[in-house]
């Protein structure tokens, strides 16, 4: 039911696949990306009027119209690899050693779960055997006291030994509170760890016993704390996890290789810039005038390699290099 209902465990279990998301994320640098853009708009229209006038010592010619409507469409695929990335595997190697370190942190979760399941679970046994132990002990104060009256008045007892009764009754009862109190405090504490609703109150099933003795002996209990203990696998990854981001550090500083290839492509329909007057004579001997639409449709491929090198950044990389190494 712990491991079940538990909300502390479902956010450690969260962070594992968080990590591993991430882990997939930073493989993804090993593969070529494909990316496809188009213009501010897609399609376009323009569409506007020019007037241009000439002046000449104090009067003004005008020199005439143009006119712009056209359509247009232009797209874009790129394509993008990198060929030599210096921060790529360590970048990676962390994001690895951060996943096992979260797969461990989820262990460790699961075990000190399970502990505190076992540990609220033997209270709530050994609670239950103390209100046994207390409502016997009251029963027994009772029918001492019962006896000790009954004695005091056939006239063999004194009134010394009702008081005395009397005293240990009190006592066991006040032992019985404290145990009932215990066994609510612990039956409570079980509820909480195992998520239950408010109106449900868990119960210990089997009664108080013994379920084994510990046989190895403390060089045996140390060598099975180091093999069992993952809190040491995970300061052992976080040792990597810095060296690691160190070298990622480093890899800013040093150069930067992909190949790219751009394919652009484009279309356009009607005119830009046409004088509406101009006057257009055709293969058949006819004239017309105006602006005439025209279509235009262009491709383009540029393949070629990217080189990227910062070569002096103020001294940042370094720094922080020395600060991933501090940290390991």
């Amino acid at each position: 039911l712990a491991e079940v209902n538990n909300p502390n465990l479902k956010a450690v279990a969260s962070r594992v696949d968080q990590a591993q998301s991430n882990l997939r994320a930073t493989i993804a640098a090993w593969y070529p990306s494909f990316d496809f853009t188009t213009g501010n708009a897609f399609p376009s229209w323009t569409y506007g009027r020019q007037y241009s006038f000439i002046q000449t010592f104090g009067s003004s010619t005008e020199a005439g119209e143009t006119q712009t409507n056209r359509w247009s469409a232009t797209a874009t695929l790129g394509f993008n690899w990198d060929l030599i990335n210096p921060q790529r595997v360590p970048q990676v190697s962390a994001a690895r050693d951060a996943f096992e370190q979260a797969k461990n942190t989820y262990l460790i979760a699961l075990r000190d779960l399970r502990l505190q399941a076992s540990q609220a679970y033997f209270q709530l046994q050994y609670s239950d055997d103390n209100v046994r132990i207390g409502q016997t002990s009251v029963q027994a104060s009772l029918v001492s006291l019962r006896d000790a009256r009954a004695r005091y008045q056939a006239g063999v007892a004194t009134k010394l030994e009702v008081l005395e009764a009397e005293t240990q009754l009190a006592r066991d009862q006040d032992l019985l509170t404290t145990a009932l109190a215990s066994q609510a405090n612990a039956r409570r504490d079980l509820a909480r760890l195992l998520d239950l609703p408010q109106n449900i109150t868990p119960t210990a099933k089997q009664p108080l016993r013994p379920l084994g003795v510990w046989l190895p002996s403390m060089e045996e209990s140390i060598l099975g704390a180091y093999a069992f203990r993952e809190e040491l696998d995970n300061a052992l990854l976080d040792i990597s996890v810095s060296n690691s981001n160190a070298n990622a550090s480093l890899g800013a500083v040093q150069p930067f290789l992909s190949i790219i290839n751009n394919f652009v492509t484009g279309r356009t329909f009607g005119y830009a810039g046409v004088n509406p007057d101009i006057l257009t004579t055709f293969n058949d001997g006819s004239t017309a005038t105006g602006a005439l639409p025209g279509q235009t449709w262009a491709t383009d491929n540029t393949v070629g390699l990217n080189l990227r090198w910062s070569i002096f950044d103020g001294g940042r990389a370094r720094a922080q290099y020395r600060q991933s190494k501090q940290q390991a």
